[in-house]
């Protein structure tokens, strides 16, 4: 170094070149320190994507047993309203039944009662009859009328039992 121009042109071209190498290694290091930070933040959101699948697959798997659960209850809530129908009309048919054979239970409390009285009135009328010796019955016939008591008309005709 003799302080020749070629010399100083040297020197600035070292000096260019050392500042363009700093240039070059600050650059390059701040481009792996950005890679490094990706690398960091990607596998951040990895880890944040697995977790997140994880959640989303156990989601899924409560929706689908909450989807059977759903389904089995509507089932049963179908068979059930089928069984409440089919004994809704078992109660009506023996509503009506019931119905009739109370009607028909009454009509024959009626009908023995009526001939209950009948039978009872035409029994006292036939004792009345056998205690006073005669009969009021226009004939004879009664099964109920004493034997051998003439009634009215037999005494007014003069026929004799």
């Amino acid at each position: 170094m003799d302080g020749s121009p070629a010399d100083g042109v040297k020197a600035m071209a070292g000096y260019k070149a050392s500042s363009q190498l700093g240039n070059i290694v600050r650059q390059v290091g701040e481009v792996t320190a950005e890679r490094e930070r990706r690398a960091k933040t990607h596998e951040e959101a990895m880890q944040a994507l697995f977790k997140a699948q994880q959640k989303l697959d156990e989601k899924e798997r409560q929706l689908e047993a909450c989807k059977k659960k759903y389904e089995k209850v509507m089932q049963d809530l179908k068979d059930k309203q089928s069984r409440r129908d089919e004994l809704r009309e078992q109660a009506e048919e023996a509503n009506r039944q019931m119905k009739s054979f109370l009607a028909s239970v009454k009509e024959t409390c009626r009908k023995t009662t009526f001939l209950a009285e009948d039978m009872k009135a035409k029994y006292h009328a036939a004792e009345r009859a056998a205690e006073r010796g005669w009969s009021c019955r226009q004939t004879g016939t009664s099964i109920l009328t004493p034997r051998g008591v003439a009634t009215p008309r037999e005494r007014h005709l003069g026929v004799s039992p």
